[in-house]
């Protein structure tokens, strides 16, 4: 008697809504180093950017794999988790409609979106930040790249 085999499908639309759900997105121009960026943020908003190696994200074939950093601060006595992902490595993007961005910045938290706009407002005046702005994570291909 010949048994079904039984198909799995990973919802990944399902995955990406639990994922951003209270999450906010920056995407930041800048030209600045990830650490020297990272260095900033800490200054200005008393945070503390730490590189997560294990959380790097890699894209690639085996012949050539580009990894791209990924730094977080979480503070301490309060759900806030900040997220700092570099987008470009040698011409390379990971997220390719973002062409003009080269950082997103992750804020998560049930008031993400309304922390987001006060930090926008200080990014805006900083002289070493080229262009920021608040992301739709609608409009952002290959968003599941993001998700840690």
């Amino acid at each position: 008697m010949a048994t079904a085999k039984k198909i799995l499908k990973l919802d990944i639309f399902a995955i990406e809504e639990d994922f951003f759900e209270n999450k906010a997105l920056i995407g930041i121009s800048s030209d600045k180093p990830i650490y020297a960026l990272c260095h900033l943020l800490n200054q200005a908003f008393q945070l503390s950017f730490l590189r997560k190696p294990k959380l790097d994200l890699t894209i690639g074939k085996k012949t050539e794999q580009f990894t791209f950093a990924v730094y977080q601060s979480l503070v301490s006595r309060t759900a806030y988790c900040y997220t700092l992902y570099k987008l470009k490595v040698d011409e390379v993007l990971l997220l390719p409609n973002l062409r003009n961005i080269d950082y997103i910045w992750m804020i998560a938290n049930e008031d993400a979106e309304k922390r987001a706009l006060q930090y926008l407002k200080v990014l805006r005046k900083m002289p070493e930040v080229q262009f920021v702005s608040l992301l739709e994570k609608d409009k952002i291909k290959n968003i599941e790249y993001l998700i840690l």
